[in-house]
């Protein structure tokens, strides 16, 4: 999705500082792991001081909540907030980075945030945020269950390849829509939605989920997906999934009721 940049009040020094880091691992012509992880350690920490300055943003930054654009200053990252519990995925092929996240004071929330690198520095920043109010929305239980996953790194000789686990997220996103698509799914499958607990991960038929975009960490055996429902302008959802042996463990949906 192609979204018009709007600036940040971000002081010109802190700007020149974090085009200079953007430069220097443009330099490099990679999105390396440890780049990644580091600015997904940087979101972490921002989040906990409830400043965007601890990121190396550019001059322009486009940061989003539910799909609606919204200030640095007022959106949920300026509100001092520890993630109780959160998995970091990082994405070396498409340079993205995108941290899933409980928080449960001092305001609940469930967060999923997609940052996007470039060499200019973090251009845009999408987060998918559900709080009180939202359909089945229980922080508390989200952590429950979430903190007893294993979301840790796959044996090398066990990942499945990039091609598998965008075709697996893709399957299943297509036959949450209406598909007639097949879906391989562990036995123990298991999914939490904003809070609701289900060992069955069939898909429920329901809109479409247009505009997908993918962070996959093959390290993981994870997918995460932003999308939004039944249209362009579709309310925002994100989900993630986490993949064994080519087939569907664990489910994450994010989905604000607006």
């Amino acid at each position: 999705m192609n979204l018009k940049g709007v600036r940040t009040g971000i002081a010109a020094a802190c700007a020149v500082v974090s085009l200079g880091a953007a430069s220097s691992a443009a330099a490099q012509g990679q999105c390396s792991r440890d780049t990644l992880d580091d600015i997904a350690a940087k979101y972490v920490e921002g989040q906990k001081q409830g400043s965007i300055f601890t990121l190396p943003v550019g001059e322009w930054v486009d940061y989003r909540e539910n799909g609606q654009l919204v200030s640095t200053a007022t959106g949920v990252i300026s509100q001092p907030s520890d993630f109780d519990w959160h998995l970091a995925l990082v994405d070396t092929g498409t340079c993205h980075v995108l941290v899933h996240g409980v928080i449960l004071k001092p305001v609940p929330y469930v967060v999923t945030t997609q940052l996007a690198w470039t060499f200019n520095g973090l251009g845009q920043i999408r987060s998918t945020v559900v709080r009180e109010g939202d359909a089945n929305f229980d922080a508390k239980k989200t952590y429950a269950y979430a903190s007893k996953e294993d979301w840790s790194e796959i044996p090398a000789g066990k990942r499945d390849t990039r091609q598998a686990l965008l075709a697996l997220a893709n399957a299943y996103l297509d036959r949450a829509g209406g598909g007639a698509a097949d879906v391989a799914l562990a036995p123990s499958c298991d999914r939490i939605d904003n809070g609701a607990y289900s060992t069955n991960c069939e898909p429920a038929p329901g809109a479409a989920f247009v505009d997908r975009e993918f962070t996959v960490d093959e390290a993981k055996g994870a997918v995460a997906v932003v999308s939004n429902r039944g249209e362009a302008e579709g309310p925002q959802d994100s989900r993630i999934f986490r993949i064994e042996d080519g087939k569907i463990r664990h489910v994450h949906a994010v989905t604000p009721s607006q």
